[in-house]
């Protein structure tokens, strides 16, 4: 037994949060734990080439590293606690999905522009178009799959108004979004 939790706490965990996650909310807790540990590792294994891309288009490289790094994180730590249930995990995994959407639609509103500004080999659009049409549509579900009265009680949220806070959620990460293209412009 571990010195952080008591035998009751770990009793109730397992009686009372175990049985009620619907299981919609492992699965999705277990991608963005692997997801965000993903980012995180890729991050660290591809450290020279994102200096140098954070050079080509301005960036600082600290700015651009933790930036990364706070998005592997969020994800991570977002899954963790959907499997604890924690009330918070659900704010940040509507804030991770609702953020990973709008980069998405900005990518596809900005791919004829994306290639010139990195230097890289042109391909063709249309692959890009599909394959960030399909994470817009992933993300959307999994938010949309966030706000369902099941998962909203299990993490008790629903007194909370689920839909504006999506809204928001979009607005707020759709400015964030919009002003680093802006910057990178």
């Amino acid at each position: 037994m571990s010195d952080l939790y008591t035998k009751k706490e770990v009793e109730d965990y397992v009686t009372n949060v175990v049985f009620e996650r619907p299981l919609g909310v492992s699965i999705s807790a277990i991608l963005l734990i692997f997801n965000g540990a993903l980012l995180l590792v890729t991050q660290l294994l591809t450290l020279n080439a994102l200096n140098e891309a954070s050079t080509l288009v301005g960036i600082c490289r600290g700015m651009f590293q933790g930036f990364i790094a706070l998005l592997g994180l969020a994800g991570t730590t977002a899954g963790v606690g959907m499997l604890f249930g924690k009330k918070w995990a659900w704010w940040l995994a509507v804030f991770y999905f609702t953020y990973e959407t709008m980069r998405y639609t900005c990518a596809i509103l900005f791919i004829p522009d994306v290639p010139p500004t990195l230097g890289g080999v042109q391909l063709n659009p249309a692959l890009y178009y599909v394959k960030y049409g399909m994470r817009i549509i992933w993300n959307l579900l999994f938010t949309l799959f966030m706000c369902r009265s099941k998962v909203t009680v299990f993490f008790q949220t629903s007194e909370s108004n689920k839909w504006r806070a999506c809204i928001v959620l979009f607005f707020i990460n759709g400015v964030m979004v919009g002003i680093g293209w802006w910057l990178i412009r």
